[in-house]
């Protein structure tokens, strides 16, 4: 047997999503064959394979998130490594998922539930049980137990409350980077809104006013550095930047997405107007 793992997708992605499997249990495939689909925040990536054989075993869902390192494929006992996989143990091979790695065995390792803070969580196995039969995340329940244990009728309370909310709709693709995206700028970063009036009288042309006003939101950043910056959390510190990007709110069937419009600064106005509305089309 040998295992196929999840390899980087590109830009240090953590992790990916099972978008669709291209093959089954028992299928023969060849080198650089398309495996499966995977969908990270910014593009669907098809895995090829790395060695002609065998499938004899698939490791996740459509809709299952895998991370990366973490085992996507079994094959067969005598399948033949391709060359593609040959040449990967030695250098990278460029392609867009870069290195693949190929083992003959794998060590299976329990996960360890923790807190956002780091503490373990702690439950005994008949709790943990009762969350899975509940399919409740140990993390979002509140211990009533001493030491801050987790108790029977913890879960009991939270599954009780989840009736009444009902079933959960889980997030995939671009919603689910987003909702990760806002939910860590939200606990780094204290939110801020600024309302105030602006005299556009000297507007005598009040056409697209929103590519003025984008405009003027370069020029604005340009003269007061600080409204163009990045905080870091591990520094304490803040980042200026010289490039603008602006994100702009397009309303779209799946929803309000917000794109954003790259280096601004050095789009003069037709530009702008041609960026924007190519924004808007590719986002709709």
């Amino acid at each position: 047997m040998s295992k196929f793992k999840l390899p980087d997708l590109g830009e240090g992605l953590a992790e990916a999503e099972i978008s669709a499997w291209f093959v089954s249990i028992g299928d023969h495939v060849v080198v650089d064959q398309p495996l499966v689909a995977m969908e990270t925040d910014k593009a669907v990536v098809d895995v090829p394979s790395p060695q002609a054989g065998q499938i004899s075993g698939l490791f996740g869902d459509v809709g299952d998130i895998i991370a990366t390192g973490a085992v996507l494929v079994e094959f067969a006992g005598d399948s033949e490594l391709g060359a593609s996989a040959e040449a990967g143990k030695n250098e990278d091979s460029g392609t867009v998922v870069g290195d693949i790695e190929v083992g003959d065995k794998t060590v299976k390792e329990e996960a360890i539930q923790v807190k956002a803070g780091g503490a373990r969580l702690k439950a005994t196995p008949a709790v943990r049980a009762l969350a899975r039969k509940h399919d409740i995340d140990l993390s979002v329940v509140t211990p009533s137990g001493a030491n801050g244990t987790i108790t029977k009728s913890d879960i009991e309370r939270v599954a009780a409350l989840l009736k009444q909310v009902g079933p959960l709709e889980k997030l995939t693709g671009p919603r689910r980077s987003m909702a990760l995206n806002m939910a860590q700028a939200g606990g780094e970063v204290v939110p801020a809104t600024v309302f105030d009036d602006a005299d556009i009288s000297d507007w005598h042309d009040r056409t697209e006013p929103m590519l003025r006003l984008l405009r003027a939101m370069v020029v604005a950043c340009q003269a007061e550095p600080a409204l163009n910056a990045w905080y870091d959390s591990h520094a304490v510190g803040r980042r200026l930047l010289a490039q603008v990007d602006i994100g702009v709110a397009v309303d779209s069937e799946q929803g309000l997405f917000v794109p954003v419009l790259r280096n601004a600064q050095t789009l003069d106005a037709a530009q702008l107007k041609n960026s924007l509305a190519e924004l808007i089309e590719l986002t709709r």
